[in-house]
């Protein structure tokens, strides 16, 4: 038997094994009456013609489930009162879910109802096919067994725009220190939304990007190998902190037929990104990542593969790299602009404003306001 052959036979009794323990588990939680199926629905996007709406059914307590939009104002960042172990016992309560698989779920669309089931994990990902509706913001109801109902928010990208933003999340706008793995968990853990740190001027200049006078705002995705658990956190932090509002496109963690892990970011974002050329083929993108992993090269490719689908490519530097690394992606940057994409790595908010101002992607006076972002 090659490595191969054993690896993969191991995961599938894994799989397996899962499937068992959490049916188990989930049975014990219907009959104990303490839980029962939520669901917890995500920001779907799309087209007037079509639209992908996306959601997970678990098991939960209903009244303590975080809602699709966010009640927070934007820039509220009040102080979280949680003591720490109350921190830590919400943020494993995100992962230590208990999925509801292939259970009916009806997408009550605009054009009639559609029934749905969920995977083996729980989730709900679903292409609508869309007619009479305008571009914008479209709330779509959802159902499920036991009286579960919620309410996904799903962005229509107006065909008249022609520029959309993809970002990725981790170190891009939100300060988590992926790249050293105790400060991470740390973040992910210890740290409540209202205190996460964003990157200065980063909500200012994603507005000043998506915000051109006189037109349809642009549509921005948030790209990251995080989980899908992380989902409403994330969604709090965007609006709090005065991001855009967006589609949060996430992974899911544990094992499955492709892995025992988690999607690597070499296989999730340029699959997506591919994706959301595919669906919105009148947009040029402006890619945003940082330099911590592997997102210089993974726009790199991209950009060379669709150089004119590709209005631009900004890495932001992560401290604590190696004279060398930072070499590397400056020569990627000479070589992606000399083929005809801007690509610019950067130390800050400023330096990507009055670059992306530079070749027409956001307005001069702009600039203004990503820097008194930053004071």
């Amino acid at each position: 038997m090659t490595a191969r052959s054993w690896r993969r036979q191991f995961t599938y009794a894994l799989l397996r094994l899962e499937d068992v323990v959490e049916a188990g588990i989930a049975t014990g939680a219907r009959i104990g009456g303490h839980r029962h199926p939520v669901i917890i629905p995500f920001i779907g996007h799309g087209t007037t013609a079509r639209a992908r709406v996306g959601a997970r059914l678990v098991l939960g307590r209903r009244a303590a489930v975080e809602p699709s939009a966010p009640a927070v104002a934007i820039g509220d960042t009040t102080p979280s009162p949680r003591s720490r172990r109350a921190t830590l016992r919400v943020s494993l309560a995100r992962f230590l879910t208990v999925e509801v698989p292939r259970a009916e779920v009806t997408i009550h669309a605009p054009g009639g109802d559609v029934v749905v089931r969920t995977n083996r994990d729980g989730y709900v990902d679903h292409e609508l096919e869309l007619s009479g509706v305008e571009p914008g913001w479209l709330e779509i109801g959802l159902s499920g067994p036991d009286g579960a109902s919620a309410t996904a928010r799903v962005l229509l990208v107006d065909p008249a725009v022609d520029v959309g933003v993809i970002s990725d999340v981790d170190d891009t706008i939100l300060h988590t220190g992926l790249t050293r793995g105790l400060d991470f968990l740390r973040a992910t853990l210890l740290t409540d939304v209202e205190e996460r740190t964003p990157l200065p001027g980063a909500a200012a200049l994603y507005r000043a990007l998506v915000a051109k006078p006189g037109k349809p705002e642009r549509p921005v995705f948030y790209v990251s190998t995080s989980p899908w658990n992380l989902h409403e956190m994330l969604l709090q932090f965007v609006s709090m902190r005065g991001f855009p509002l967006g589609p949060l496109l996430l992974t899911d963690w544990g094992p499955s037929h492709t892995g025992l892990f988690r999607i690597g970011a070499q296989a999730h974002k340029p699959a997506l990104v591919r994706r959301l050329l595919d669906e919105h083929p009148q947009l040029r993108l402006v890619l945003i990542g940082d330099s911590g992993q592997e997102d210089p090269e993974i726009y790199g490719d991209i950009a060379r593969e669709f150089p004119d689908r590709v209005a631009g490519v900004y890495i932001r530097r992560v401290t604590g790299l190696d004279l060398g690394r930072n070499d590397e992606i400056d020569a990627l940057a000479a070589e992606i602009t000399a083929l005809g994409v801007p690509m610019l790595a950067a130390d800050d908010s400023i330096q990507i404003a009055q670059h992306a101002a530079e070749h027409g992607l956001l307005d001069t006076e702009a600039v203004a306001a990503v820097r008194a972002d930053l004071s």
